[in-house]
This record gives C-alpha cells, structure tokens and sequence, in this order.
C-alpha cells in the first residue's frame, strides 16, 4: 500500500512539473491521446498518439492570421488538433495549412482545413493524385486493411505490458479510423497555393521561408525556416540518429538542394529548434547542421576529383566517416544491409557523370 501511495504521489508530482508546457486533451475511448506544447506564446507543437508515428504539427499565431504546418493521415485527428490550436491561441483566424510533402500521412487531414489556403510545392499535386484518387487510393485502403489485419494479430501476440502491445493497440485505432474516413466523406483536397523554388510569406511579425528540398524521398519535399523564432520544419528527410541517405534511383539534384538548405543552415541566422514531422522521431540543430556539411563537402569534393581525373576508388579512399565524418560515427550507418556512405559516393558519382 505505502509503495502504491508514493507511486501514485510521484505521478502527481512528474504531471505538475509538466503540465505548463505540455497539455493532455480527454478524447473518446476509440481516440488516441492528443498532446499539445508551447514552444512560447506564438508557437505550438500539437500531436496524437503516445507510442504510434503520428504527425507532429507546428501551429504559429500571427499578427495576419495562424499557419499551421503539417496535416495527418487522420481527418479526424486533424479536426481536434485544429480545434486546440484554436484554443491554445484563443483565435480561429487560420490563414494557412503548409504541407511539407504529398505523402497520404501528411495529406488525408487537408479537408479539414478545406476553408483556408493550402500551400505545397508544385509537384505535390501530382503526387497526391497518386495515392488519393482512382486505383491509388484502391490500393491505400487495401494496404490499411490488410495492416490492420496484420498489426492485430502481433498486438495479440506481445506481452500486455509491453511498448510493443501499445503501439499496435494505437496503431488500431488509428487505421479504424483512417479507414472508415477513406469510405465515408473524404475528397482529395489539393493545395491552391504552389510554388517551384521558394516563396516566403509575410505574417507581419512573423515571416515564413519555403524552399524546394525535393527528391530524395518526394519530389516535393520542403524545409520551412521562421527566422523570428529560430524555427525549422521539415517533413520526411533525415532523423537524427542515421547518416543522410541519397537512394541511387531517385530523382534527387543535390546541387539545387544544397542551394535552398544552405539559405537555412549557412545564412549566419541563429537555429534554435528543428520539428520532424514525424512525433517519433527528433533532428538536432546541430545535427541539421552537420547533414547538411556532409552532403555539402560530398558534392564539392567528388566533383573536384572527377574534374582532376579521379576515379570511383579514389572517391571511396578520399572521405571516410571516422576521418572526415566523426560527427556521424555512432549514427545508423546503413540501411537494409547497404552501407549507406559509399552508397552515397557511388550514387553522387554516378550523377556527376562518373563510371
């Protein structure tokens, strides 16, 4: 009973401590948890779920209107998330959704903010169409039901105390919902607002940076930086915990994304915190920071030595992680038993014209 008693008062305890910054919403038995924090007055991190890979969505109240970046696969978790967001900043004036990239987990929710402008990169359209309309969206419903299938039977299976069982107890509730959303109601809701490049918004106190970062996972990836607040978004590039990967069959043009990540992480303006979408997963500033010096000092470098006649050996003898790359070390270093450095100077050389 004492153990009990001092179990139950240091819970108290641990939920004063954080409850200043970190609101927890009553949702419905079949609803995951929703979580809100303030990173200050103006900005807001709002998500759901506690062990399932949901959405991380950034919320900015503006002197013209609150921004929100990021959607969900869920309409329904993208309508409470909208209706805190409203509450946290005592204002329903939202002028903007931005999505980060087309991928059906960032997009689904974009009919909740069908009343307000939409902005995504110019292929966005292309690749949501892909997914969320004719025989695409067939084989997404197909695909969540056949997880839901699958993630039932492994929830049955793990122990009911364990990380395990949660997530998949979550991940039920979330493709029930998602797919009774696909059969009743859903419209593809497109982005109205595109740009090719970059396009910066000016919110009076606020200004927001876009700029095309795509190819590497969709062609139309974006990075988002608010200088006020020392603020960078992004969507589904690199966590921190593994090295960048550049897949060798993907449409991506480093040079051109350098060009855009450089006018973040090399403008001298400060970095303070950067969201990943995903609430799973984190990126560093400085980690933020040594991607981008590590795919910035591949590209230089390989096409140097190319210009001088190198070949791909010397390429894979010139830059090693333990020498030239310590910050990465203890990182993820491959993915699916690939080797993702010399993956990344075969796949640069290969771009560059080398053989």
């Amino acid at each position: 009973m004492k153990k009990n008693l001092a179990l139950t008062v240091a819970l108290m305890l641990l939920l004063m401590m954080i409850w200043p910054i970190r609101g927890i919403y009553g949702q419905a038995k079949d609803e995951l948890p929703l979580h809100t924090q303030k990173l200050n007055d103006k900005v807001l991190f709002a998500w759901v779920g506690d062990y399932m890979q949901t959405i991380r969505v950034v919320a900015l109240s503006t002197a013209r209107g609150v921004v929100v970046i990021e959607a969900n696969l869920s309409r329904s978790a993208d309508a409470r998330i909208r209706q805190a967001i409203e509450k946290e900043f005592g204002r329903k004036d939202i002028k903007y959704l931005i999505n980060t990239h087309s991928h059906h987990d960032h997009t689904l929710g974009n009919q909740v903010y069908a009343d307000v402008t939409i902005i995504g990169q110019r292929k966005m359209i292309e690749g949501m169409k892909g997914e969320q309309t004719g025989e695409g969206l067939v084989k997404l419903q197909e695909m969540f039901k056949s997880m839901l299938q699958d993630w039932t039977k492994r929830m049955e299976k793990a122990a009911p105390d364990s990380r395990d069982y949660q997530y998949f107890r979550e991940g039920l509730v979330l493709l029930k919902s998602t797919i009774a959303e696909l059969e009743t109601g859903f419209v593809p809701t497109y982005p109205s607002m595109l740009f090719d490049n970059s396009l910066t918004l000016d919110m009076g106190d606020t200004t927001l940076e876009l700029y095309a970062v795509g190819g590497t996972h969709t062609e139309s990836d974006i990075m988002i930086f608010i200088p006020e607040e020392g603020l960078v978004a992004i969507g589904d590039m690199w966590p921190d915990q593994m090295l960048p990967y550049l897949p060798k069959k993907a449409p991506w043009v480093l040079g051109a994304i350098l060009d855009n990540w450089g006018k973040i992480a090399d403008s001298g303006r400060e970095i303070k915190h950067v969201n990943m979408a995903h609430s799973d997963m984190k990126l560093g500033v400085e980690t933020f920071k040594q991607q981008y010096r590590y795919l910035g000092t591949l590209w230089n470098g390989l096409r140097e030595l190319r210009a001088k006649g190198g070949t791909l050996e010397d390429a894979k003898q010139k830059y090693t992680i333990e020498r030239d790359f310590p910050y990465f070390k203890d990182r993820r270093l491959k993915i699916r038993d690939v080797d993702i450095h010399q993956n990344n100077i075969e796949a640069i050389w290969a771009r560059i014209g080398g053989k």
